[in-house]
Protein backbone atom coordinates (compact mmCIF):
# COMPACT_ATOMS: atom_id res chain seq x y z
CA UNK A 1 0.00 0.00 0.00
CA UNK A 2 1.42 3.40 -1.07
CA UNK A 3 -0.32 5.18 2.27
CA UNK A 4 -0.58 3.39 5.50
CA UNK A 5 -3.35 5.27 7.98
CA UNK A 6 -4.33 4.34 11.26
CA UNK A 7 -6.11 6.92 14.40
CA UNK A 8 -5.72 6.45 18.14
CA UNK A 9 -8.95 6.62 20.70
CA UNK A 10 -7.47 10.45 21.10
CA UNK A 11 -9.00 11.47 17.17
CA UNK A 12 -5.31 11.73 15.77
CA UNK A 13 -5.26 10.62 12.42
CA UNK A 14 -1.82 9.11 11.06
CA UNK A 15 -1.34 9.45 7.26
CA UNK A 16 1.91 7.71 6.33
CA UNK A 17 3.56 7.82 2.81
CA UNK A 18 4.90 4.50 2.03
CA UNK A 19 7.13 4.07 -1.19
CA UNK A 20 10.57 4.33 1.63
CA UNK A 21 12.09 2.80 -1.20
CA UNK A 22 11.60 5.84 -3.28
CA UNK A 23 12.33 8.18 -0.63
CA UNK A 24 8.10 8.36 -0.93
CA UNK A 25 8.40 10.48 -3.96
CA UNK A 26 5.09 10.66 -5.32
CA UNK A 27 3.60 8.51 -8.43
CA UNK A 28 0.12 8.13 -9.32
CA UNK A 29 -0.37 5.22 -6.80
CA UNK A 30 0.56 7.54 -3.58
CA UNK A 31 -1.13 10.81 -5.00
CA UNK A 32 -4.90 8.59 -5.56
CA UNK A 33 -3.64 7.27 -1.82
CA UNK A 34 -3.49 10.72 -0.08
CA UNK A 35 -6.54 12.00 -1.72
CA UNK A 36 -8.47 8.91 -0.66
CA UNK A 37 -6.97 9.23 2.98
CA UNK A 38 -7.70 12.83 3.46
CA UNK A 39 -11.39 11.98 2.15
CA UNK A 40 -11.64 9.25 4.42
CA UNK A 41 -10.63 11.23 7.30
CA UNK A 42 -13.23 14.50 6.43
CA UNK A 43 -15.94 12.01 6.73
CA UNK A 44 -14.90 10.56 10.35
CA UNK A 45 -16.29 12.81 12.71
CA UNK A 46 -13.92 11.23 15.36
CA UNK A 47 -10.68 12.60 14.03
CA UNK A 48 -9.56 15.79 15.51
CA UNK A 49 -6.15 16.47 13.56
CA UNK A 50 -4.31 14.68 10.81
CA UNK A 51 -0.58 13.65 11.32
CA UNK A 52 1.12 13.52 7.94
CA UNK A 53 4.70 11.59 7.31
CA UNK A 54 6.60 9.67 5.05
CA UNK A 55 7.67 5.73 6.12
CA UNK A 56 11.13 5.29 5.83
CA UNK A 57 13.98 7.71 6.66
CA UNK A 58 12.33 10.44 4.47
CA UNK A 59 9.38 12.50 4.38
CA UNK A 60 8.98 13.03 0.42
CA UNK A 61 11.54 13.47 -2.19
CA UNK A 62 9.15 15.01 -4.89
CA UNK A 63 8.16 13.81 -7.83
CA UNK A 64 8.84 10.47 -8.98
CA UNK A 65 11.32 11.18 -12.25
CA UNK A 66 10.99 7.37 -13.22
CA UNK A 67 7.05 8.05 -13.99
CA UNK A 68 8.26 12.10 -15.98
CA UNK A 69 11.25 10.18 -18.22
CA UNK A 70 8.64 7.23 -18.96
CA UNK A 71 6.20 10.01 -20.45
CA UNK A 72 9.29 11.43 -22.51
CA UNK A 73 8.66 10.18 -26.11
CA UNK A 74 5.03 10.82 -25.88
CA UNK A 75 3.89 13.39 -28.08
CA UNK A 76 2.70 16.93 -26.69
CA UNK A 77 -0.78 16.31 -26.58
CA UNK A 78 -0.41 13.19 -24.62
CA UNK A 79 2.44 14.36 -22.60
CA UNK A 80 0.54 17.22 -21.46
CA UNK A 81 -2.38 14.94 -20.42
CA UNK A 82 -0.74 13.12 -18.62
CA UNK A 83 0.92 15.65 -16.75
CA UNK A 84 -2.43 17.94 -16.32
CA UNK A 85 -4.09 14.85 -14.93
CA UNK A 86 -1.29 14.45 -12.35
CA UNK A 87 -0.73 17.81 -11.40
CA UNK A 88 -4.59 18.01 -11.06
CA UNK A 89 -4.66 15.53 -8.24
CA UNK A 90 -2.17 17.26 -6.63
CA UNK A 91 -4.12 20.27 -6.39
CA UNK A 92 -6.87 18.79 -5.37
CA UNK A 93 -5.37 17.03 -2.76
CA UNK A 94 -3.67 20.72 -1.63
CA UNK A 95 -7.13 22.41 -1.55
CA UNK A 96 -8.50 19.56 0.26
CA UNK A 97 -5.67 20.02 3.48
CA UNK A 98 -6.00 23.30 3.76
CA UNK A 99 -10.36 22.87 3.55
CA UNK A 100 -10.09 20.58 6.23
CA UNK A 101 -12.12 21.09 9.53
CA UNK A 102 -8.90 20.00 11.79
CA UNK A 103 -5.01 21.01 11.65
CA UNK A 104 -2.68 18.66 8.92
CA UNK A 105 0.68 18.61 11.34
CA UNK A 106 4.18 17.35 9.36
CA UNK A 107 6.31 15.30 10.61
CA UNK A 108 9.12 15.55 9.05
CA UNK A 109 12.53 13.56 8.91
CA UNK A 110 15.06 13.32 5.92
CA UNK A 111 14.21 14.91 2.67
CA UNK A 112 11.41 17.12 1.89
CA UNK A 113 12.21 18.03 -1.25
CA UNK A 114 10.01 19.70 -4.70
CA UNK A 115 6.54 18.58 -3.43
CA UNK A 116 7.43 17.50 -0.14
CA UNK A 117 8.45 21.11 0.48
CA UNK A 118 5.23 22.44 -0.62
CA UNK A 119 3.06 19.29 1.39
CA UNK A 120 5.00 21.23 4.82
CA UNK A 121 4.70 25.23 3.85
CA UNK A 122 0.78 24.10 3.29
CA UNK A 123 0.53 22.48 6.69
CA UNK A 124 -1.02 24.15 9.56
CA UNK A 125 2.03 23.23 11.56
CA UNK A 126 5.48 21.16 10.85
CA UNK A 127 7.34 18.95 13.89
CA UNK A 128 10.57 18.00 12.28
CA UNK A 129 14.03 16.03 12.72
CA UNK A 130 17.12 17.65 12.91
CA UNK A 131 18.35 15.30 10.57
CA UNK A 132 15.68 16.41 8.14
CA UNK A 133 16.21 19.21 5.15
CA UNK A 134 14.51 20.92 2.38
CA UNK A 135 15.03 21.58 -1.24
CA UNK A 136 12.74 22.94 -3.99
CA UNK A 137 14.48 21.57 -7.16
CA UNK A 138 12.05 22.36 -9.38
CA UNK A 139 14.21 24.25 -11.82
CA UNK A 140 16.71 21.70 -11.29
CA UNK A 141 14.42 19.73 -13.35
CA UNK A 142 13.95 22.66 -15.85
CA UNK A 143 10.13 23.56 -14.29
CA UNK A 144 8.44 25.71 -12.48
CA UNK A 145 6.93 24.75 -8.89
CA UNK A 146 3.70 23.88 -8.39
CA UNK A 147 1.56 22.16 -5.18
CA UNK A 148 0.44 25.05 -3.80
CA UNK A 149 4.59 26.33 -2.83
CA UNK A 150 4.21 29.63 -4.63
CA UNK A 151 1.51 30.32 -2.92
CA UNK A 152 2.14 28.85 0.86
CA UNK A 153 6.22 29.96 1.18
CA UNK A 154 6.06 33.62 0.76
CA UNK A 155 3.44 33.34 3.21
CA UNK A 156 5.87 31.13 5.42
CA UNK A 157 9.28 32.99 4.42
CA UNK A 158 8.54 36.09 2.67
CA UNK A 159 8.66 36.99 -0.91
CA UNK A 160 12.50 37.29 -1.55
CA UNK A 161 13.23 34.02 0.88
CA UNK A 162 10.61 32.11 -1.64
CA UNK A 163 12.33 33.22 -4.65
CA UNK A 164 15.62 32.31 -3.12
CA UNK A 165 14.43 28.83 -2.43
CA UNK A 166 12.61 28.16 -5.64
CA UNK A 167 16.02 29.67 -7.89
CA UNK A 168 18.72 29.46 -6.73
CA UNK A 169 17.64 25.38 -5.94
CA UNK A 170 19.83 25.31 -2.33
CA UNK A 171 19.71 22.53 0.44
CA UNK A 172 18.46 24.14 3.47
CA UNK A 173 19.15 22.34 6.92
CA UNK A 174 16.87 21.48 9.70
CA UNK A 175 17.88 24.38 11.49
CA UNK A 176 17.73 27.14 8.82
CA UNK A 177 14.21 25.94 7.94
CA UNK A 178 13.10 26.75 11.40
CA UNK A 179 14.56 30.23 10.92
CA UNK A 180 12.91 31.08 8.50
CA UNK A 181 9.47 29.94 9.84
CA UNK A 182 9.31 27.05 7.21
CA UNK A 183 8.89 24.66 10.74
CA UNK A 184 7.89 24.91 14.16
CA UNK A 185 9.53 22.35 16.20
CA UNK A 186 12.64 21.18 15.82
CA UNK A 187 13.67 17.92 17.79
CA UNK A 188 16.05 15.05 17.77
CA UNK A 189 15.34 12.32 15.21
CA UNK A 190 14.53 10.10 18.35
CA UNK A 191 11.88 11.92 19.69
CA UNK A 192 9.96 12.99 16.39
CA UNK A 193 7.18 10.93 16.75
CA UNK A 194 7.10 11.81 20.54
CA UNK A 195 7.54 15.19 20.06
CA UNK A 196 4.66 14.97 17.17
CA UNK A 197 2.35 13.15 19.36
CA UNK A 198 2.83 15.62 22.36
CA UNK A 199 1.42 18.66 19.43
CA UNK A 200 -0.82 16.50 17.86
CA UNK A 201 -2.49 15.22 21.46
CA UNK A 202 -2.62 19.15 22.96
CA UNK A 203 -4.89 19.96 19.43
CA UNK A 204 -7.03 16.80 19.79
CA UNK A 205 -8.08 17.50 23.55
CA UNK A 206 -8.99 21.23 22.76
CA UNK A 207 -12.76 22.20 21.51
CA UNK A 208 -13.73 21.07 17.94
CA UNK A 209 -15.52 24.10 16.68
CA UNK A 210 -12.74 26.46 18.49
CA UNK A 211 -10.17 25.14 16.65
CA UNK A 212 -11.80 24.92 13.13
CA UNK A 213 -12.76 27.92 13.47
CA UNK A 214 -9.05 29.00 14.20
CA UNK A 215 -7.85 27.36 11.02
CA UNK A 216 -10.25 28.95 8.34
CA UNK A 217 -9.90 32.77 10.32
CA UNK A 218 -6.12 32.28 10.22
CA UNK A 219 -5.84 30.54 6.37
CA UNK A 220 -8.47 33.51 5.19
CA UNK A 221 -6.85 36.46 6.85
CA UNK A 222 -4.36 37.02 4.34
CA UNK A 223 -6.99 37.48 1.84
CA UNK A 224 -9.00 39.68 3.78
CA UNK A 225 -9.09 43.43 4.63
CA UNK A 226 -8.69 44.12 8.45
CA UNK A 227 -12.46 44.91 8.59
CA UNK A 228 -13.89 42.20 6.63
CA UNK A 229 -11.39 39.81 9.18
CA UNK A 230 -12.48 41.57 12.17
CA UNK A 231 -16.62 40.54 11.36
CA UNK A 232 -15.29 37.01 10.42
CA UNK A 233 -13.49 36.80 14.22
CA UNK A 234 -16.92 38.08 15.54
CA UNK A 235 -18.61 35.68 13.79
CA UNK A 236 -16.80 32.93 14.24
CA UNK A 237 -16.49 33.64 18.22
CA UNK A 238 -20.41 33.53 18.44
CA UNK A 239 -20.45 30.21 17.11
CA UNK A 240 -18.31 29.00 19.38
CA UNK A 241 -20.27 31.12 22.16
CA UNK A 242 -23.40 28.97 21.33
CA UNK A 243 -21.06 25.38 22.10
CA UNK A 244 -21.72 23.48 25.19
CA UNK A 245 -17.60 23.37 24.88
CA UNK A 246 -17.53 27.03 25.57
CA UNK A 247 -19.96 26.41 28.36
CA UNK A 248 -17.65 23.74 29.58
CA UNK A 249 -13.97 25.98 29.32
CA UNK A 250 -15.66 28.75 31.40
CA UNK A 251 -17.15 26.87 33.81
CA UNK A 252 -13.17 24.79 33.90
CA UNK A 253 -11.58 28.20 34.36
CA UNK A 254 -13.88 29.67 37.13
CA UNK A 255 -13.75 26.36 38.60
CA UNK A 256 -10.08 25.66 38.36
CA UNK A 257 -9.96 22.61 36.57
CA UNK A 258 -8.47 21.67 33.29
CA UNK A 259 -11.70 21.76 30.73
CA UNK A 260 -13.36 18.15 29.28
CA UNK A 261 -14.40 19.05 26.01
CA UNK A 262 -17.01 17.14 24.20
CA UNK A 263 -15.69 14.29 22.55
Amino acid sequence: MSVVTSSNNQGIHHVSMNRPKQLNALNLELLNGLNEAVDQARQDSSVRCIVLSGNGGHFMAGGDIGYFHGLSDLDDGSKSEKYSALITGVHQLVEKLASLPVPVIASVRGAAAGFGVSLVAGSDLAVASNNSFYTSAYNLLGTSPDGGSTYYLPRSVGAKKAMEIALLTKRYSSEEALDMGLINLLVEDSDLENETARVAGTIANLARTAVANTKVLIRQSFDNTLNSQLKCEMDHFLECALTQDFTEGVTAFMEKRKPRFDR
